[in-house]
């Protein structure tokens, strides 16, 4: 009898659960290239807009609009993950001010 517990699996996924699992999966793969083509994007605006090696060739200093968006968006992304934070830092400090003042609004 304990050999015949131990043959059978503890637990079994079922074939819609796995399925599931795969197309997130697969949906955060496809966002997580899609994040990585604009940082290669804004990289290569970047590195158009500061390399001096090619003074001469004004169309290969020019950034493509793509390439400027691709940066402006991570730059924008970045100031708002650092503005959520102090906002959030900032409303735990009124919390506890509220909390620790008799009569504070």
């Amino acid at each position: 009898m304990a050999e015949s517990a131990r043959a059978r699996p503890q637990s079994r996924i079922s074939s819609a659960s796995l399925d599931a699992t795969f197309d997130a999966l697969a949906l955060q793969a496809c966002d997580d290239a899609g994040a990585l083509n604009d940082v290669v994007r804004a990289y290569t605006a970047l590195e158009k807009l500061i390399d001096t090696s090619a003074l001469s060739d004004c169309e290969v200093l020019t950034p493509s609009r793509t390439e400027l968006s691709a940066l402006l968006r991570l730059l924008n992304d970045a100031l708002l993950v650092r503005i959520n934070t102090v906002n959030a830092a900032t409303g735990v400090v009124h919390q506890a001010l509220q909390r620790g003042t008799p009569g504070a609004m």
